[in-house]
């Protein structure tokens, strides 16, 4: 009987969390009288659910104004006209995959 031994190599692709030095936003403290950014990732439905969610920010909220932007191509980051628009405009942006 022969017995070939194998070795077998496991990669482990994980890494350390570097931080980055980002704060998180400050949120504001109520929805009533903010402009809320919806941003679309470019996938099939992301923003038919955008589209939702803000029907419902509109229902429960005095929300002043929704700024819905589609970045066209979700393995990119949203090109940096649409970026400045958001920040420019809103209080708050929601941003959503789809599929």
């Amino acid at each position: 009987m022969v017995i070939v031994a194998r070795s077998v190599t496991i990669l482990d692709p994980t890494v350390e969390a570097i931080p980055s030095g980002t704060l998180i936003a400050r949120r504001p403290d109520t929805l009533n009288g903010v402009t809320v950014g919806l941003l679309a990732n470019g996938k099939p439905n992301s923003d038919k659910l955008l589209d939702f969610v803000g029907q419902l920010l509109q229902q429960r909220y005095q929300i002043s104004a929704l700024v819905a932007r589609n970045k066209g191509n979700a393995s990119r980051p949203a090109p940096a006209p649409i970026v400045d628009e958001l920040a420019r405009q809103c209080g708050v942006v929601i941003t959503a995959t789809g599929d």
